[in-house]
């Protein structure tokens, strides 16, 4: 999101990435929790099905995968200084790359484990939809401040996304790591931990 008010198009471009943002992440959303709610309800086992606790495991290693692949391919020290060849790509893009955008930034890493809990809590299906629904709205909400804030009041803002893009495009990899390490660490553990017991 604080890529699009630097793109040719900022207002066409950050409508069509948060919009297709919430769209897909409440379309894949709902599409999990619909095809398995209602079976793990029907199960009517105690505790976690199997196939969340697999889920998270799945989760946890993929993440730590990933932290270690970023770890080994280490940029060198002048790259590390340079924006992202992917900021600079998301620049040049129309509405439709953004939307493109949209779809590939969903954070399906972080919401597959939310709705395994979702899964978890065995609730009603009408519960575990709101609980989407919050899990959308929260998860979203950043990118469509920024977006909204960047069409409003575009000289106000302008000079603090760019300063937060700087900092970003500088910081992107070990914001990265730490994410890609505790995320993987905590589902990786509850995913072990809930398969042993």
């Amino acid at each position: 999101a604080l890529i699009m008010p630097a793109t040719r198009r900022p207002v066409a471009n950050g409508l069509a990435y948060v919009g297709t943002l919430i769209v897909v992440m409440a379309l894949y959303g709902g599409v999990v929790l619909g095809l398995l709610q209602g079976r793990l309800i029907a199960t009517g086992s105690g505790g976690v099905g199997l196939l969340v606790e697999l889920l998270w495991l799945g989760v946890g290693v993929g993440f730590l995968i990933a932290f270690v692949v970023l770890w080994v391919r280490r940029p060198a020290a002048a790259e590390s200084l340079a924006e992202p060849r992917w900021m600079r790509l998301i620049e040049r893009l129309g509405p439709l790359g953004a939307a493109g955008v949209g779809v590939l930034l969903v954070n399906y890493e972080t919401e597959t484990p939310v709705l395994a809990d979702i899964l978890d809590a065995r609730v009603s299906g009408a519960a575990a939809f709101v609980a989407l629904a919050a899990f959308v709205a929260v998860a979203c909400a950043v990118p469509v401040l920024i977006v909204v804030a960047s069409i409003v009041a575009r000289r106000r803002v302008d000079p603090w996304l760019s300063r937060g893009k700087a900092w970003f495009a500088r910081h992107n990899r070990i914001i990265l790591l730490v994410l890609f390490a505790a995320i993987g660490a905590v589902y990786t553990a509850k995913g072990l931990w809930a398969l042993a017991g």
